[in-house]
């Protein structure tokens, strides 16, 4: 963190690489009490793991720096993940989400190298097969159904972020003030202020490593 804010104190466009939602926070809190600028970039809609930008005020803008590639793999999205981590560097490697076609990952330009040089079948997404709304069903893999996992993964903040808007009566589920330990089931919805609300359309059972595969209806 402290490297990335010594390069913006002089002067600097500084980019990180793809970072955790909850070391996001950080450096976003850190940036803000030094006056530096910071915008996020995480690829696809409400993603969790982003790329940030530090600038300097008098910058009016800065260019978003991820990448969508498609992917065709045979198996499941756990799987699939596991095999990325093997061949991308952490800060490669963003949000990874499945279609009806195959896959979508975030990553940097240098991402799609990589793989590309490992004999990965793997191209930028086109417009088609990108997400156009923020009102959406989408695929997670959670290690459990806890509110403040399934509330973090699905609006695509840090569970501490999210926990704490539980901690402050900030979530509703089945209409009344939820609780972090309480566990969503198929068909339950959840709001939350500020974020929006989301619906678990399915549960689609356990991965391999014990995790669980769910579909969620997200609104923004």
């Amino acid at each position: 963190m402290q490297e990335y804010l010594k390069k913006a104190r002089g002067g600097r466009v500084v980019q990180t690489p793809f970072l955790e939602a909850d070391a996001l926070d950080e450096l976003r809190r850190l940036a803000k009490q030094e006056g530096i600028c910071l915008e996020s970039f995480g690829g696809l809609p409400l993603a969790s793991r982003q790329v940030a930008v530090l600038f300097p005020e008098h910058i009016p803008a800065v260019a978003d720096p991820t990448l969508v590639v498609f992917l065709r793999f045979e198996g499941d999205l756990e799987a699939l993940e596991d095999r990325l981590r093997g061949l991308l560097e952490p800060g490669l490697l963003g949000d990874l989400e499945e279609t009806a076609e195959g896959f979508l990952l975030a990553t940097l330009p240098r991402g799609l190298k990589t793989l590309e040089a490992a004999g990965v079948e793997a191209q930028p997404a086109s417009p088609e097969q990108l997400p156009k709304t923020r009102e959406r069903t989408r695929s997670v893999v959670v290690p459990s159904l806890r509110v403040d996992v399934v509330g973090a993964k699905g609006f695509g903040v840090s569970r501490t972020y999210f926990a704490q808007g539980v901690k402050a009566g900030k979530v509703k589920l089945r209409g009344k003030t939820a609780s972090a330990k309480d566990e969503l089931a198929e068909g339950d919805a959840l709001l939350a202020e500020g974020l929006g609300s989301l619906v678990v359309k399915r549960v689609l059972g356990q991965t391999k490593r014990g995790n669980v595969k769910l579909e969620l209806e997200v609104r923004r």
